[in-house]
């Protein structure tokens, strides 16, 4: 293992090796609205749940159609010339997203990387002059050296898909929701509303048709509830779980390792 291969503070390389990923993937841009939502999923988790509230909100109301059954521009952009609806160029699709890669995700990786720093672990090796016995990248370590993140990670992601892909029955509402309470640390989903976000749900007469159905009209309106509504809570939930967790490095058998918390 050569020396660039090598850091004592993983957790703080990782960070922005993991955001400038999900930098690359919108860049790129998505093949489908649901991609769009996983990846937005994925990256409130990167960013520690740095991305303002605010932003998942107005991506929601980019789901929803427009009279043309068209989505919003910023959305449009955000996906593939074969996945959306709205006549855009590949010249203008890249400029946006290039220019919310520059005003949203760049400030997010410091706020992000500010956010970590206060508690992020040293890791030491045989000796503080051997620069080449520290933490080893290539492990199979947790994201940012914290499992509890991680595991918040799996719940979100697991709700998330199964609403994408349809639920099999309003009943099947209640059982997403005991989900939903894992996967936002049981943060209040109540749109202004003041009602809690599943009851009102189930109770909607077309609640089984927003969760199950897979006629496109539904399917969209589904995409567009889960962005305005859902992943806000998750940002959320990452947020204060951030706030409560430090990392938790893997232990070494050599004895020779140890672990510093600044």
């Amino acid at each position: 293992m050569t020396e660039a291969q090598t850091s004592h503070r993983p957790a703080e390389q990782q960070l922005p090796s993991e955001i400038a990923r999900m930098r690359q993937m919108l860049l790129e841009g998505f093949r489908s609205r649901a991609e769009v939502l996983r990846w937005l999923q994925q990256l409130s988790v990167r960013t520690l749940g740095q991305i303002p509230t605010q932003r998942y909100e107005r991506l929601g109301a980019e789901f929803k159609p427009d009279e043309n059954a068209q989505e919003g521009v910023l959305l449009a952009a955000f996906l593939v010339e074969e996945g959306r609806t709205r006549e855009l160029s590949h010249e203008t699709a890249m400029g946006v997203r290039r220019q919310w890669a520059a005003t949203v995700l760049a400030p997010t990786t410091t706020d992000s990387f500010r956010s970590l720093r206060k508690d992020a672990g040293e890791y030491i090796g045989k000796s503080e002059d051997d620069a080449s016995d520290g933490y080893d990248p290539e492990g199979d370590h947790p994201f940012i050296m914290r499992p509890a993140l991680e595991e918040l990670d799996t719940f979100q992601r697991q709700a998330l898909v199964a609403a994408l892909d349809g639920l099999d029955s309003r009943d099947a509402i209640l059982d997403w929701g005991d989900d939903l309470v894992q996967a936002t640390r049981g943060e209040r989903i109540d749109h202004g509303t003041g009602e809690t976000f599943v009851r009102r749900l189930y109770n909607d007469p077309c609640g089984d048709l927003i969760m199950c159905s897979e006629e496109p009209s539904w399917r969209r309106f589904r995409e567009h509830m889960l962005c305005k509504w859902v992943l806000p809570a998750f940002n959320d939930a990452v947020q204060d779980l951030t706030k409560r967790t430090g990392e938790e490095p893997t232990e070494s058998h050599s004895g020779d390792r140890k672990t510093r918390q600044l």
